[in-house]
């Protein structure tokens, strides 16, 4: 899984900033990496989830259109 530039940046710009009235870019280092932690659970997730959707259709198409539309 990679994550997209333009993702990162809006990580970026939802993370707190150390100091407010200072220089723009200065932000807490580990609640960056918490966010781009959460972002990447989703998207494994979602990964993982449609993996499973294609292992299932090889087996029983109806329960693979059912699981699909489930999220994950």
């Amino acid at each position: 899984m990679t994550l997209s530039d333009d993702l990162i940046k809006q990580i970026y710009f939802y993370t707190d900033s150390l100091n407010p009235k200072g220089p723009v870019g200065e932000v807490d280092i580990l609640d960056f990496a918490r966010k781009i932690e959460a972002v990447c659970k989703i998207e494994h997730a979602k990964e993982e989830h449609a993996r499973c959707v294609e292992i299932v259709s090889h087996m029983n198409k109806e329960v693979a259109k059912a699981l699909a539309n489930q999220r994950p």
